[in-house]
This record gives C-alpha cells, sequence and structure tokens, in this order.
C-alpha cells in the first residue's frame, strides 16, 4: 500500500473525543464567558498602545538613518582642491577652447572642484616638428573654467615649472 499514511494517537485519559470515529470533525464551539469578553477589549486596547509604541520606535530609526545619510554625504562631497567629474559639456568647452584659441590638441583632462570655479590640468600634443615656436614643446596647461549664462569661460595659460601646477591657483 502505498500513498498515505494515517496516524492514530491513543491517549489514556477520558475525554469528550473517545467516541469519535477516526475522520470524524469537531463541531462544538466553546462556549464564551462573560469574563472573556471583557478580557476581548483589554487587548484591543493593549494592540492599540502597542502599535503607537511601535510606530514611535520606527520614527526614531528612520530619523537616525536620516540623520546618517546626511551626514555620510556631506563627509562624502568634494571639497576645494578634490579631483571631480566634470560637469556636463565642460569636458566639450575645454577640448574645443583648446583647438580653437591655443592651437593645441588635449589628449587628458583633469579637473578639480574650486570655490566658484574649475581647474583643469590638461596635458595637450607636444608639436616638436615646429621649431619657430616653443611653446608648441610645452606638454601640459592649466585651465581656468567658469560658468556663466553663456557658456563657460576658460582661461588657460601653459605650465612652465611645477609652481604653477597646482590646483585652484590661477
Amino acid at each position: 500500500m502505498h500513498g498515505r499514511v494515517f496516524r492514530c494517537y491513543i491517549s489514556i485519559e477520558p475525554n469528550a473525543y473517545d467516541h469519535m470515529g477516526l475522520f470524524d470533525q469537531v463541531d462544538d464551539e466553546p462556549v464564551a464567558d462573560p469574563v472573556d469578553k471583557n478580557r476581548l477589549f483589554e487587548t484591543l486596547q493593549e494592540t492599540t498602545e502597542s502599535s503607537r509604541n511601535y510606530f514611535k520606535v520606527f520614527s526614531i530609526v528612520a530619523v537616525c538613518v536620516l540623520v546618517a545619510g546626511a551626514g555620510i554625504y556631506y563627509l562624502m562631497a568634494p571639497g576645494i582642491g578634490d579631483q571631480v567629474r566634470a560637469p556636463q559639456g565642460l569636458e566639450d568647452a575645454v577640448r574645443s577652447h583648446f583647438l580653437d584659441k591655443e592651437k593645441r590638441t588635449a589628449t587628458d583632462i583633469t579637473f578639480y572642484n574650486c570655490d566658484g570655479f574649475y581647474w583643469a590640468r590638461v596635458d595637450v600634443e607636444t608639436r616638436p616638428d615646429i621649431e619657430t615656436n616653443p611653446i608648441y614643446k610645452i606638454p601640459r596647461y592649466r585651465a581656468k573654467a567658469v560658468n556663466s549664462d553663456v557658456g563657460w569661460n576658460i582661461n588657460a595659460s601653459p605650465v612652465t615649472s611645477d609652481d604653477m601646477d597646482v590646483p585652484c591657483r590661477f
């Protein structure tokens, strides 16, 4: 015989279910005592107080999480002189400035966050084949970019010494 297994538990103590068959259902419901009805309302009162306490604890935890998140955000924000990713359009504006105004091709650009402007270290292609102008042999420029209503205002100058290659100094 495969399939279902039926278990039967035998009790030595007599009770109201002794005369029932193995698969009979119990139809009797317990009779409510007047004292039990009063306890129902006490339980309801305890339940609403308990949910208020959970709300208080949840509110405190949520405020703590928000304060911790704001603190972490503040501490992780870039400061003055920190290397940052360029805002939208700035890298293209710097590359365009170097092609149009400086007549140089920018190869690598690193941006730094400064007080009210962005400072950029711009590596450019050197041109040793043009010997008439010594500026074409300089491999690095510095640039200051300020955002205005019209677009980015960019000023650039060649880096001729290590003292000039300090972020946020122009």
